[in-house]
């Protein structure tokens, strides 16, 4: 990717973020920045989340800038399938010497409690 090339690792999130902006836009690529999406129990908002990116109306992008995607990164995205509708999440890693991304789909509880249709 060429923004982990241009920047190489180690640097905060924020500054990946910025960078793949000035890339979607010159490539004329449909996203929303820190998308706000709203967390509910039962009838009542009780919180928002904030997806660093979403492209085209379909893909969550996770930026991280650590050493390793673990549990914790997924456990997130996770939690942003459970207050979205969002069939598909990458995160990508921009902390490592190589660039790192892991594909996410929704849990199948997620997918059942939702008209997902997952190809």
């Amino acid at each position: 990717m060429e923004v982990h090339r241009e920047l190489g690792p180690g640097f905060p999130e924020e500054y990946y973020q910025n960078a793949l902006e000035y890339e979607f836009k010159s490539s004329n690529l449909s996203f929303e920045a820190q998308k706000a999406i709203q967390v509910f129990y039962k009838e009542i908002q009780v919180g928002l989340n904030y997806l660093d990116f979403v492209i085209d109306e379909t893909l969550i992008l996770e930026l991280k800038s650590v050493r390793e995607i673990d549990n914790i990164h997924r456990f997130q995205v996770i939690k942003y399938f459970a207050a979205s509708d969002y069939p598909v999440a990458i995160i990508a890693n921009f902390g490592k010497d190589s660039f790192q991304f892991e594909r996410l789909l929704p849990p199948k509880k997620i997918q059942e409690r939702k008209d997902y249709n997952i190809k």
